[in-house]
C-alpha cells in the first residue's frame, strides 16, 4: 500500500510540473504549423561571429516537419564559445525560432544531443553547458523555446512542437550520426523530455536534471538532483520515487543525488563539473553505443 500511494504521489508531483511547463509554453504561443513534405534547399552564406571570424557555411535544409533551417548571425550578446552555426528554423506559417549548434572537432560522424533548457530560457550557462557535452564527443543543438534569456525567441502552441523540431534538426545537423537523438533536459523540460522519449523510438537517452515525468521512456535514463534545490524542495525525494518507478517498469536508469550546488546541477557552479563529467560518461555508454 504504500508503494502505491508514493507512486500515486510521484504522478501528483509531476503532473503539477507539467502543468507548470504548459503554462510557460501558452504564455508566448502562437498558431499550430502545417506540415508539408520534407525537401533540400540552398547553401545558406557564411556567418561572421562577433570576433569578426567567419563560420563554415550551414547548408539550408527542411526537416520532417516542414521547419526551414538556414544559417544566421550570432544574436546579439555576449560570445558564446564553440558555436559552430546559429541557426534560424521558420515554420510553414512564418513562425521562427533560433538554436546553437555544437560540434566536437574531427571528421565524424558523432551521436547528437538536444540539450533542451530550463523555463528561464537559453542562458549564457546552459550554452556553455551544451558546449561541454559537444566537446565530450556529441553533436549537440541547443534550441531557444523561451525568451527570457541569452538568446530571444518564442515557442508554438503545441507544448513539445518546437523541441520535436529541435530533435529533427540534430539528425539533419552537419557531422550528426543521425538515426537517433539523446535529450538533456533541465528542470521543466526534464518533464518535456521523458515526455517525448515515452512517445518516439528515436531517442537515445536521457538525462534529467532537477526534474522527473509522468513517462517511462524505453531509453535509458540519468537522473540528477540535489537536496540543496531551491526551487523544488523536495526534489532529491521526487528523483528517487521516479526512479524506483522506472526500474519497476523495467527501464535502465542510473542517478546521483547531491547535498549542495542549487536547482539545476549541470548549471551550478558547486556541482557543474562533476554533473557534466556524469552526463558524458552516460552518453557515452548510451548514445554512442
Amino acid at each position: 500500500m504504500e508503494r502505491r500511494s508514493s507512486r500515486t504521489e510521484l504522478r501528483i508531483i509531476a503532473l503539477l510540473s507539467y502543468v507548470v511547463v504548459a503554462l510557460l509554453a501558452s504564455c508566448t504561443a502562437l498558431s499550430p504549423a502545417q506540415r508539408p513534405p520534407s525537401s533540400t534547399a540552398a547553401i545558406a552564406s557564411a556567418s561572421p561571429t562577433s570576433a569578426g571570424t567567419v563560420r563554415p557555411s550551414f547548408t539550408t535544409l527542411t526537416d520532417a516537419l516542414g521547419v526551414v533551417w538556414e544559417g544566421i548571425d550570432e544574436p546579439p550578446g555576449p560570445a558564446v564559445a564553440g558555436v559552430a552555426s546559429w541557426v534560424k528554423g521558420t515554420w510553414p506559417d512564418r513562425y521562427t525560432t533560433t538554436a546553437a549548434i555544437f560540434v566536437p572537432p574531427g571528421s565524424g560522424p558523432f551521436p547528437a544531443v538536444v540539450y533542451m533548457s530550463e523555463a528561464a530560457g537559453l542562458t549564457q550557462a546552459q550554452l556553455d553547458v551544451a558546449r561541454r557535452i559537444a566537446d565530450g564527443g556529441f553533436v549537440v543543438v541547443a534550441g531557444c523555446d523561451q525568451g527570457f534569456a541569452r538568446v530571444q525567441c518564442q515557442r508554438r502552441r503545441s507544448l513539445f512542437e518546437t523541441d520535436a523540431a529541435f530533435i529533427e534538426l540534430a539528425k539533419r545537423a552537419p557531422r550528426a550520426r543521425g538515426q537517433s537523438v539523446a535529450l538533456v533536459g533541465a528542470s521543466t523540460n526534464a518533464t518535456s523530455a521523458l515526455y517525448l522519449a515515452a512517445r518516439r523510438s528515436d531517442i537515445s537517452a536521457i538525462v534529467a536534471d532537477s526534474g522527473v515525468g509522468l513517462d517511462y521512456p524505453a531509453a535509458p535514463v540519468l537522473i540528477l538532483a540535489t537536496r540543496s534545490d531551491g526551487v523544488i524542495a523536495d526534489s532529491v525525494a521526487q528523483g528517487q520515487a521516479f526512479e524506483s518507478s522506472l526500474r519497476a517498469h523495467g527501464s535502465v536508469v542510473e542517478s546521483h543525488y547531491y547535498d549542495g550546488g542549487a536547482h539545476i546541477v549541470l548549471v551550478a557552479p558547486a556541482t557543474t563539473d562533476d554533473a557534466v563529467r556524469r552526463a558524458i560518461a552516460f552518453l557515452d555508454t548510451y548514445a554512442k553505443r
